[in-house]
């Protein structure tokens, strides 16, 4: 108390009062002062910070700042060079100094010596520094090109031809320096439209190798990301499909030397000239760079599109085996799969490959962009050249050749079978006849849509609108139509945004296809083609008022050689009146006849279903598993005024376990009712 009495009277006397508190704390504090309080002085102990190797030419920063073991005292500092070539030290009578590197020759890296010298005016202490000086770490650029082979078709689509087997440059792809190593990535780039890349400022004289990576990543607008996945994990316990492996090429490791380095590499075939005998590993680059084809030909009309992420699975045990079981590779088919917005390919060597088959990619990924920018009521479903589809059905598939047509500037759609055999088949854009010709069949709606676009005369066809025109219709009104995609819809709305000269190219088209130009709307209400008088076709849409009322439809399986259910007539369209805003009680009730079942699993007896929609939404559906009807069910408040449209069908031309003498045409009683 009396050190702290003494110490407040002398500063007391020359600093404002204001001030008192805070000075007598700082000056006499316990742990505060340097040589108050009862601590004794410390001589400073000079810290001049670890030895450095700096770069040439570089900043250099001189630190003596940990040199006051009383963290307070008032502390003089000077730096002095004590050895090598001479430099200019700048804030030398500071705690932190600094000088620039000297120029110094390569290989005679040189030290330069400092000392610090500390004093807190009573006593002082040295320390010295050592830093060398050398050229910086030699850099080389690595470049190269990235190339993966194609195989293209035989003639007439007869298999793949290894003999025509040509380089293509691999696109947008991320390409990698790894450190042959660690590992560790080193830098990361993406090639460009030729395949080439590089790298600079690579350290010299390092050891690493490329690695591609099967994705295409690009942020921003236009934006896409897309992967390309092994499918198949037969672990009990798989990871989810989004976390499966991604395919990559890693090149032999290299040393990067002293000078630029040009690097090449190439994702190969994997054929051995009767069959593949080495990874396959241009595959997966080639399912890439064919929806790369297809995202840039969207960008050329639109280049904002952002392309939601899409992931491919491919793998060599992918086959065409039913049941199908992903993750053991029985996909079935090559197809796409809207609700994970993936597409899944065929890689089975002995029985069907898909990933030279460009046409065919670009055909799945069709599916995808109807799906993410306009809108798909396709049912799906197993389908061959010259059948008579459901509507919904034809048209998704007629649009999606169409459009691999047109974004890989090519007619002729080919897909190929077994690796080295001449099967396989084509299916010409713009040329040929097939059985079934009309609103129906996919055949007649690519070439319509293609023919459109085309600027080829081949008889009929003069004329065309380009693609704009086409794209803005099927992420417009086709994406809203009140009616199902079909032709009809997107013919309608195609032609209300022509001028006078494209609308008769147009119905000109209509016409070739056997389809009705005269009064077209989106329900198809004037269409003539009935399929040469089959029953049930038309009416498209059947009108039915909520009122109570009943309509009597059938579901016909005539043109269903299997148990698909997606063949003309097996989906009836309905078309409801809603004279009330009101909620409505839906009865189906089959009235054709089935006989008294003697199997268990009553497949001899009708199983109806509906579905109920306002444009692409879907309302309510009745798909119970009753016997001979659908039992009542009751819809959300349908709105008076608005457009309300259903199909009905009979499940069991779904299904494979039916009995094989059900009826080919079953009829239903529907109403709907306006709930009391």
């Amino acid at each position: 108390m009396i050190a702290s009495y003494l110490c407040r009277s002398v500063w007391q006397a020359r600093l404002p009062a204001c001030l008192t508190t805070l000075i007598v704390l700082a000056a006499c504090g316990g742990n505060g002062g340097g040589n108050g309080g009862g601590n004794p002085n410390r001589a400073p102990t000079a810290n001049a910070g670890s030895d450095q190797t700096v770069a040439e030419l570089s900043e250099v920063n001189l630190n003596g700042s940990g040199s006051d073991p009383d963290a307070g005292d008032m502390l003089t500092y000077l730096w002095a060079q004590t050895g090598g070539q001479t430099v200019t030290i700048n804030n030398a009578n500071s705690a932190q100094a600094s000088f620039t590197a000297p120029d110094v020759v390569l290989g005679n890296p040189e030290t330069l010596t400092f000392q610090l010298t500390v004093s807190d005016g009573t006593a002082n202490d040295t320390d010295t520094v050592a830093v060398t000086v050398q050229e910086p770490s030699p850099i080389v650029t690595v470049s190269g090109r990235i190339n993966y082979e194609f195989v293209p078709p035989n003639t007439n689509c007869g298999g793949l031809n290894f003999d025509g087997t040509t380089p293509r440059p691999i696109r947008g792809a991320t390409v990698q320096l790894v450190d042959a190593g660690s590992g560790a990535i080193l830098d990361s780039t993406v090639s460009n439209d030729t395949g080439d890349y590089a790298f600079v400022d690579v350290d010299a004289n390092t050891l690493v190798r490329l690695r591609i990576r099967a994705e295409l990543k690009k942020p921003g607008t236009p934006g896409w990301d897309v992967e390309v996945r092994n499918n198949v994990d037969t672990n009990a316990s798989p990871p989810p499909l989004a976390s499966r492996p991604l395919y990559v090429l890693e090149g032999a490791e290299f040393d990067t030397g002293n000078t630029n380095v040009n690097r090449n590499l190439t994702a190969t075939t994997g054929w051995g000239g009767t069959s593949y005998d080495s990874p396959r590993s241009a595959a997966p680059f080639a399912i890439l760079d064919s929806i790369y084809s297809a995202m840039q030909f969207i960008v050329a009309t639109d280049a904002t599109a952002d392309f939601p992420p899409l992931d491919v699975f491919w793998s060599v045990d992918n086959t065409p085996t039913t049941p199908t079981d992903i993750d053991a590779g029985e996909i079935g088919a090559s197809f796409y799969r809207g609700d994970i917005d993936s597409l899944f390919l065929l890689g089975d060597a002995n029985v069907d490959t898909e990933e030279f088959d460009d046409h065919v990619i670009v055909h799945e990924w069709g599916h995808y962009f109807e799906d993410n920018f306009s809108r798909s009521d396709s049912i799906g479903g197993s389908h061959s050249v010259g059948e008579r589809l459901d509507p919904r059905l034809a048209f998704g598939e007629g649009w999606a050749t169409a459009f691999a047509a047109m974004a890989l500037g090519d007619p002729l759609y080919c897909d190929t079978s077994i690796a080295g055999s001449s099967g396989g088949f084509g299916i010409g854009a713009d040329e040929g006849s097939y059985d079934a010709q009309g609103w129906y069949d996919e055949i007649s709606v690519l070439r319509f849509i293609y023919d459109l676009y085309d600027d080829v005369d081949e008889g009929g066809d003069a004329g065309s609108i380009g693609f704009a025109p086409i794209y803005d219709v099927m992420t417009g009104p086709q994406a809203f139509t009140e009616a199902f995609t079909t032709v009809f819809s997107f013919a309608t709305e195609l032609r209300s945004i022509l001028p006078p000269a494209d609308q008769a190219l147009l119905d000109a088209q209509l016409g070739r296809e056997d389809m009705t130009a005269a009064g077209l709307d989106i329900w198809g209400t004037n269409e003539l083609n009935d399929a040469l008088g089959a029953p049930d076709v038309m009416p498209i849409y059947t009108d039915i008022t909520a009122d109570g009322s009943v309509l009597n439809i059938c579901s016909n399986s005539q043109f269903d050689n299997g148990r698909d259910g997606n063949k003309l007539t097996e989906d009836r369209y309905l078309r409801i009146q809603v004279p009330l805003t009101d909620q409505y009680d839906v009865t189906v009730t089959t009235t054709t006849a089935t006989p008294p079942t003697e199997d268990p699993d009553d497949r001899d007896q009708s199983d109806p279903d509906i579905y109920i929609y306002r444009g692409a939404q879907l309302v309510a559906a009745g798909t119970g598993p009753d016997e001979n009807s659908e039992p009542t069910f009751r819809t959300p408040t349908l709105t008076a005024g608005q457009t309300y449209i259903a199909y009905v069908e009979e499940w069991r031309f779904d299904d494979e376990e039916a009995s094989p003498t059900y009826p080919e045409r079953v009829c239903f009683d529907i109403s709907f009712s306006p709930t009391p």
